[in-house]
């Protein structure tokens, strides 16, 4: 009986964290405006501040929604996020056995780090298309963008998807996971419409 009654308030406590969030952004741009009508525009911009980060947050929680469950016959486990300078990191392991694939994705959240993300994202498809082959490393594309796959003779592989938003998506493993294993993985991954709304374009 106890048990029912944690899960019931655990569930209560989730719904009104959601409904609470919501809120609070609409309180904070309710602020804002308020402060905008009485030009104090140094507590309007603090305000926005906080929007940012709130935003930022639901941001991360879409991008969460791109990494499936399960992957090439692998479970998901808990994400990993975080933020530094601009920059937003979401960080996923698939388990199966005693083998794990690490799926990230880093990207720029402000115009700044986006634009330095995307040279960067740049710089990859050049080294790409110079680099591919060097032993252990080939090019190719997965859903129409360039990726860099590398396999080393120490169980290691890894492959690098650079997004057309500038966003760079890696997959890799260190527990022997052939390259094409990955390849296969990341083409489990809908790789276009995670790209999309990273351009804002839904």
């Amino acid at each position: 009986m106890k048990q029912v009654i944690l899960g019931v308030l655990s569930c209560v406590l989730f719904f009104a964290t959601s409904m609470s969030l919501a809120e609070d952004i609409n309180a904070i741009f309710k602020r804002v405006n308020e402060f905008v009508e009485k030009k104090n525009y140094a507590k309007a911009m603090e305000e926005l501040d906080w929007a940012k980060k709130e935003i930022e947050k639901m941001h991360v929680t879409r991008v969460q929604e791109f990494f499936p469950d399960t992957l090439g016959g692998m479970k998901g486990e808990k994400f990993d996020s975080n933020s530094m300078l601009g920059f937003n990191n979401v960080e996923r392991d698939y388990i199966e056995g005693k083998k794990k694939v690490s799926v990230s994705l880093t990207g720029g959240t402000g115009q700044g780090a986006a634009a330095a993300l995307g040279g960067l994202a740049q710089l990859g498809r050049m080294a790409a298309m110079f680099g591919g082959g060097q032993p252990g490393t080939e090019t190719l594309r997965i859903h129409d963008r360039t990726a860099i796959v590398e396999s080393t003779g120490n169980n290691v592989a890894s492959v690098t998807i650079m997004l057309d938003s500038g966003a760079i998506l890696k997959l890799e493993s260190s527990d022997g996971i052939k390259a094409d294993q990955l390849k296969n993985m990341a083409e489990g991954i809908k790789i276009e419409e995670l790209d999309s709304y990273l351009k804002g374009v839904k």
